[in-house]
């Protein structure tokens, strides 16, 4: 919850996750195997650079999750997987724009 950004996505300054959205970027599935073995969790922030096209142009961390595996992964998933409605500019053109969120990798349940 980054303030300003449901702001920034209704004035259409941020680019809106596109389909079924984020929730299928990063799954158990893509759990580092380092990690899993380690038993490590951990939140991992995110900041996305998106372009005119909708996708993914730039992926940061804004906050660790304390393991660089997981953090590689959040981004590295991202880049793949997320697409968006990109941000647009005073007369409605596609511009680039960004898009923040928190992956919270747990433990899967078996």
């Amino acid at each position: 919850d980054v303030p300003g950004l449901q702001e920034a996505v209704r004035r259409g300054l941020a680019g809106r996750p596109k389909g079924s959205g984020q929730g299928n970027w990063v799954t158990t599935n893509d759990y580092p195997s380092r990690a899993l073995r380690e038993e490590r969790e951990g939140v991992t922030g995110y900041r996305v650079t998106v372009g005119p096209d909708g996708k993914v142009a730039d992926c940061q961390i804004t906050s660790s999750s304390g393991s660089s595996d997981l953090d590689e992964a959040t981004c590295a998933n991202i880049r793949r997987r997320a697409r968006f409605n990109p941000a647009t500019d005073g007369e409605g053109q596609p511009t680039t724009g960004t898009f923040s969120a928190r992956v919270r990798w747990q433990m899967p349940k078996e």
